[in-house]
């Protein structure tokens, strides 16, 4: 049999083996851990570095011409986070430095005319490992790039995809920080934009080569539109003057709102409606036509005139009563009519016969003298009478009136 004491011997053998492996269990998941944070520091670096990069592009492109005029070829424009974000290309609450303590910034410099070219660059803060640059610059994709130990005076592209003096920009943070290169911003490559700006030398940047599709948004606070092809919607179009050089057409009405209607400006005439029951002519113009002009009555202020023939339609019967004195109708064989009155105090009035007379109708009492062949006489017509002739009747030896 195993003594005691050999048998604690094995025991403290075995707890010592347990010690020395979760020892290493632990220094591996420890190194698993850190490298894990490590990695993932990286990635939120490359991120925020991208952000940047995004919102100073978007800063060139609306501000070209300001910044190509600051700009030399080794004397670039510094923009910085907090310029960023009082134009509000980034937001208040972006850090102006990444994980380390390195601190972004955007360089803009002029190597040619009318040409930019920039980077974003860390600065200052904790220098990161070898292997932690080269990490966020592959995060980055093509525009990443990272200052080597190996090459301080540059800044290499990712996998060696481009190269950048570090001189060129007036700026050498040192190894253990990054970069992404904006390239060249000119020819091909700002053609795809259009720009906010006007560009010095570039019109062109300012147009576009595609129709543009707003999506259903609106277009606010435009002043001039000037188009050579048709303006077509399916909805109002609002505006205070309209001109035309051609014509105007309307499927529905011609509207007006005010105390207005169609107005000649080269004659000063027109149609327009100032009150409930009037349409009027401006300016007292005539109204011509070679056709038609109907209504229910026609009053004139003045004389009518009619060049042809005055056709009345209506007819009435000569005796009945009328309703005003003095208006024409014809009976029923074409002989024109007057509404005449019926008494002297014109109370009431009648149809009548323009030669309408109770011929015949003999005058006597002190209205006539009676006279004989070889005398002389004087007839008088009594008041409402006139005198159509003279009737000479020898077996009567009188004159006769005529009574309208």
């Amino acid at each position: 049999m195993m003594s005691k004491r050999k048998q604690r011997g094995f025991a403290s053998l075995d707890a010592m083996v347990g010690l020395i492996v979760l020892t290493i269990v632990l220094s591996l998941a420890g190194g698993y851990a850190i490298d894990a944070a490590k990695k993932q520091d990286y990635r939120i670096a490359a991120e925020q570095q991208r952000t940047m990069s995004e919102a100073f592009s978007k800063y060139l492109k609306d501000n070209y011409a300001v910044v190509l005029a600051s700009a030399g070829p080794t004397s670039p424009v510094q923009v910085t986070v907090a310029m960023l974000q009082n134009t509000n290309y980034l937001p208040a609450g972006f850090s102006s430095t990444n994980s380390f303590g390195q601190t972004l910034i955007g360089l803009a410099r002029k190597p040619n005319p009318n040409q930019l070219e920039a980077i974003v660059i860390t600065t200052g803060g904790q220098a990161i490992p070898e292997l932690g640059i080269r990490a966020i610059a592959e995060h980055l994709g093509g525009p990443g790039g990272f200052i080597s130990k190996l090459q301080a005076g540059v800044i290499e592209g990712v996998r060696g995809g481009w190269q950048v003096t570090l001189s060129n920009y007036g700026v050498n943070p040192g190894a253990g920080h990054t970069a992404s290169a904006l390239f060249l911003m000119d020819g091909d490559l700002a053609n795809d934009y259009l720009y906010r700006n006007a560009v010095p030398n570039h019109p062109e940047y300012n147009r576009m080569n595609t129709h543009l599709d707003m999506g259903g948004n609106n277009i606010n606070n435009a002043g001039a539109i000037t188009a050579s092809g048709n303006v077509t919607t399916t909805s109002d179009v609002s505006a205070r003057n309209v001109t035309a050089t051609g014509e105007t057409t309307t499927g529905g009405w011609f509207r007006t709102k005010g105390d207005t209607g169609w107005y000649s400006e080269k004659w000063g005439g027109g149609i327009y409606q100032s009150d409930a029951n009037w349409v009027r002519v401006l300016n007292d113009k005539g109204l011509y036509t070679g056709g038609q002009v109907r209504g229910g009555t026609l009053q004139a202020d003045g004389r009518v005139t009619v060049g042809e023939y005055l056709d009345i339609e209506s007819t009435a019967v000569e005796g009945q009563a009328c309703p005003k004195i003095g208006i024409q109708s014809k009976n029923n064989v074409g002989a024109p009519l007057t509404c005449q009155c019926l008494t002297p105090s014109c109370q009431s009035g009648v149809w009548k016969s323009a030669s309408n007379a109770s011929l015949g109708e003999k005058v006597i009492g002190g209205y006539v003298s009676y006279h004989d062949s070889s005398k002389s006489a004087e007839a008088y017509c009594p008041e409402g009478s006139v005198l159509i002739g003279l009737i000479n009747d020898m077996t009567l030896d009188s004159y006769h009136l005529g009574k309208l």
